[in-house]
């Protein structure tokens, strides 16, 4: 759902979308910023933090307690920051509020031991 939403507004997702867990990774430079320091500055503005992977990478991580009122936010920034004319609700999926289902995991991700059975 984030994945893609920051696609629609022109970020290049550089995480495998079926072999991810909780961050997504985006590359700086080919998504329009000029470096990951100013992007993790800008975010700082609105109170959130992103994680620098490196000079023209950035993580984004989620975990249980993201509501989907903080992805549309994350978005929104997003699309000011790029300048986008609309902002960050028009990249938004028709059903992005809606989405109540659990999504499983993705066979390579999900634990093949018998850890904490």
């Amino acid at each position: 759902m984030l994945q893609t939403a920051l696609q629609g507004l022109g970020i290049v997702v550089i995480t495998d979308k079926h072999n991810f867990f909780d961050t997504l990774v985006f590359d700086v430079k080919a998504s329009g910023f000029s470096s990951a320091d100013k992007v993790l500055a800008d975010f700082h503005k609105y109170g959130i933090n992103l994680r620098k992977l490196d000079d023209n990478r950035v993580g984004i991580s989620l975990n249980e307690t993201t509501v989907v009122l903080k992805l549309a936010t994350l978005i929104e920034i997003f699309a000011l920051l790029l300048e986008k004319k609309d902002l960050g609700e028009t990249y938004l999926p028709d059903d992005f509020f809606t989405i109540q289902k659990y999504q499983d995991l993705h066979n390579n991700l999900k634990r093949s031991s018998n850890f904490m059975q």
